[in-house]
């Protein structure tokens, strides 16, 4: 149907969302550079309402050529001239300021509210844009909406004494009734509360049995006797586990979700539980948490790492395989900021491990699926919260990696998880976690924020225990380069020869370790990655 007071050219005789390409953008590309800036910002605005109507991921203006957007991984034109230079500078030039490093990235919201992420770029004939869309304005509404639910599951921290001979137990506190929460989530907290209770009782006499064994972790399975981890190594223990009673525990805990994440405390001692059905039955998999913040001396970590915690902005990466020890480094570094500095300090934690008593600093535990929905929501919540460290669990996909990047852009100090096996690992799971149109953003983005890169291994020790293992890459100048040419076959060398930044190679940690005899050869030849280097490095 036509627009009125307009005339339908062939490409505008299109039906649906493509055909709607407003003649007021036509008529203001038309104007020539004498155009008034006010006049200039409306034609753009008015490509980006094209952009939203056909629902494409991303526009492109570039001084003298016919926009395009980016639909379902393929460049489309669109009907209408091309842009002049002063257009695209009177819309780039008051974001950008007195800039000197190209590209830029800008938000940009429109006169709806509607917010926009701007990727400027200097070219010779002028600015290039590269917008896409952050946030979708704002619906507008006559009256207010109708209450939602509560669809946030709590996840309580339940504290269970196995003594008690009842059948059930209340968490510390109740949860005080809400109007708008339908019986079906109240249904599905008491199912959790009930499984926490059951899972508590069932697992008590292993726990204390673990505990005094030193043991890492507990894993339970319908069929198989239960094991705990010490050292890194799995024993099988000689207790009973009922399969009904641990089936009716994963059962209460999981609801209709694939898993469930819940913490636990009995009799003293912390838990990190998971609980999961598989081919034979059902499991839980339970991780011992310390009761006291480990230092980092206590961790055998190398006493460079303290300076971590002066950082005031940016993004500290804590890297390693599962079970490596991250989140006890994350929590370490917490505990050691809390005496050095008052502080703002919000964690994000799935779910939360250790319990930090603040000392100097202001210190918020929020836990994914108790306190906030998702890493990311908890990440953008926090950045409203007025923190000046935030603690990442992990960086877990890319909307997390997006949100922990603007806030490391915007002032904060973000101390987060990551697995990769290295420095350069983990900056190809950041870039790759976005798609190919993006990573050269990416890599600008990451190369400004990245501060340091710790990645650490745990080897067990020939007279008990375990050993780390350590790299440490500071965020050079040089490094900020390999970073952003995507050049990281380059970094190792950088990383041998930058010790006086503070670079920690990590064959020469394991060399440590090697020349110590506290590791068997064996183990440390299976965490290396240049043996040649380690070879050079080992006295022995």
């Amino acid at each position: 149907m036509p627009l009125p007071g307009r005339c339908q050219s062939g490409d505008d005789r299109r039906t649906g969302a493509r055909g709607v390409i407003p003649a007021l953008v036509r008529d203001r590309l038309g104007r020539g550079p004498a155009v008034a800036k006010a006049g200039e910002m409306s034609a753009i605005e008015s490509l980006l309402k094209v952009m939203t109507l056909r629902d494409a991921e991303a526009m492109i203006l570039e001084p003298g050529k016919i926009p395009s957007l980016r639909r379902r991984g393929q460049v489309e034109a669109l009907a209408m001239p091309a842009l002049d230079a002063a257009m695209l500078e009177a819309f780039a030039a008051p974001m950008t300021n007195e800039r000197t490093e190209w590209p830029a990235m800008v938000p940009f919201t429109d006169a709806d509210g509607a917010q926009y992420a701007v990727t400027i770029d200097k070219l010779d004939a002028g600015y290039k844009l590269t917008i896409r869309r952050s946030k979708p304005a704002p619906l507008r509404q006559a009256s207010p909406p109708p209450p939602q639910p509560d669809r946030v599951p709590t996840r309580p921290a339940l504290v269970v004494d196995v003594h008690d001979p009842e059948d059930h137990a209340v968490p510390p506190e109740s949860p005080v009734p809400q109007p708008g929460i339908t019986g079906q989530v109240a249904s599905a907290r008491e199912s959790t509360a009930a499984g926490l209770a059951r899972l508590a009782r069932l697992i008590a006499p292993i726990v204390a049995f673990a505990h005094e064994r030193g043991a890492s972790d507990i894993t339970l399975s319908t069929g198989a006797a239960p094991r705990i981890r010490v050292d890194g190594k799995l024993e099988t223990i000689d207790l009973a586990v009922h399969d009904g009673e641990l089936a009716a525990a994963v059962i209460g805990l999981r609801g209709e979700r694939g898993d469930a994440d819940v913490s636990l405390d009995i009799d003293g001692v912390r838990l990190r539980v998971n609980a999961f059905v598989h081919l034979n039955g059902h499991a839980v998999a339970a991780r011992l948490i310390r009761e006291q913040v480990p230092s980092l001396a206590d961790l055998g970590l190398p006493g460079e790492l303290a300076s971590l915690v002066d950082v005031r902005d940016g993004l500290v990466a804590v890297c390693g395989p599962t079970g490596s020890g991250k989140s006890t480094t994350l929590a370490s570094l917490v505990d050691l900021l809390d005496q050095r500095r008052a502080a703002h300090v919000i964690t994000i934690e799935d779910p939360i491990e250790y319990r930090f008593r603040a000392r100097r600093c202001l210190i918020h535990q929020r836990e994914v699926g108790t306190h906030v929905p998702t890493f990311a929501d908890g990440l953008r919540a926090a950045l409203r919260e007025a923190p000046d460290v935030i603690v990442l669990g992990e960086l877990r996909d890319r909307e997390t990696i997006a949100a922990a990047l603007t806030a490391a852009e915007t002032g904060h100090l973000v101390l987060a998880t990551l697995h990769a096996p290295n420095a350069a690992g983990a900056i190809d799971r950041v870039v790759d976690a976005f798609p190919d149109a993006q990573q050269r953003q990416i890599r600008w983005q990451l190369a400004a924020v990245l501060r340091t890169v710790v990645t650490q291994f745990l080897l067990p020790r020939r007279d008990g225990g375990r050993a780390v293992a350590v790299e440490h890459v500071p965020v050079t100048p040089a490094v900020a380069n390999i970073i952003r040419k995507g050049e990281l076959q380059t970094l190792p060398t950088a990383i041998q020869s930058g010790r006086e930044a503070g670079m920690i190679p990590l064959e020469r940690s394991l060399a440590k370790l090697a020349e110590s005899g506290a590791v068997s050869p064996q183990a440390i030849k299976k965490i290396a990655a240049d043996h040649d280097l380690l070879a050079s490095l080992s006295k022995r």
